[in-house]
This record gives C-alpha cells, sequence and structure tokens, in this order.
C-alpha cells in the first residue's frame, strides 16, 4: 500500500489501544478481561475492540469527521454480530467521543433511528445502566 495507507493504519491502531486503555480503566471494576483489537475481523463482523459485553465497538481516530459514513459501518458491523452500535472516535489533542443508538436508552426505543454524541463519562452512565436493564449487572 502507500505510505498514506500505511501511516493511517498505525494511526489507527495506535487509535484502538489507547480506546481499549481508557475503556478497561474506566469500566476495570466490573469488567473482568482487558479490551483487545479484534484481529480477526473478517470472521466477527469487523469492528475494531473486543472485551465490551454486548457492545460492538468501532474506533476511530481521525481528523476529517465523517459520522454519517462511519456510523453506517459502525451499524452493519454490529447488525452482523447482534450486538450494539458503539462507535468511539477522537481528533487530535481532542477528548473521545462516543456515538450511541437511542435504543441504547430504552427498550422502547429500540426502533429509533439516528445518534447521540456523549463523553467518556456520559457514555459510562448509559452503558452501565444498559447493562443493569439486560441483567447483566
Amino acid at each position: 500500500g502507500t505510505k498514506m495507507g500505511k501511516m493511517q493504519r498505525s494511526k489507527g491502531a495506535a487509535g484502538e489501544r489507547e480506546a481499549a486503555a481508557i475503556l478497561h480503566q474506566q469500566f476495570q471494576d466490573i469488567l473482568p478481561n482487558r479490551l483487545h483489537r479484534n484481529l480477526d475481523q473478517t470472521r466477527d463482523g469487523g469492528y475494531d475492540l473486543k472485551g465490551l459485553p454486548f457492545v460492538a465497538l468501532e474506533v476511530k481516530r481521525c481528523e476529517t469527521l465523517a459520522l454519517p459514513k462511519w456510523w453506517e459501518q459502525t451499524l452493519a458491523q454490529a447488525k452482523s454480530v447482534d450486538a450494539v452500535p458503539v462507535l468511539m472516535y477522537r481528533q487530535s489533542r481532542k477528548p473521545w467521543f462516543f456515538v450511541l443508538p437511542w435504543g441504547i436508552l430504552a427498550a422502547d426505543m429500540q426502533e429509533a433511528d439516528g445518534y447521540f454524541l456523549t463523553n467518556l463519562e456520559g457514555f459510562d452512565t448509559v452503558y452501565r445502566r444498559y447493562l443493569k436493564r439486560v441483567g447483566h449487572l
């Protein structure tokens, strides 16, 4: 591949490792194992990080935002493994943002289209509530 492609990929891999570390720190009280990069992406629906129960997590470490495109990818991958789509992204020198489906908030919002944006604290609250709701916590 091109030099650009290689740089993008290593930035992507570094982003995935950074995201995994942040989530591990945030949820180590409830998650037995570290999150890890999904290296077997073709078989597992292609999402980036494994280890968050019920979640297919896509990570983007990118300067140019392409939320609709990324969200479509996140949705498709989550659907293929019947998991909750979660997109985590950040630009240089900016904090991580989380893109979540309305359905994670309440069972009766499962069919609602679209997504909302939150930060790590917001994701923490929403995800722990979700785990309680599905009987995992």
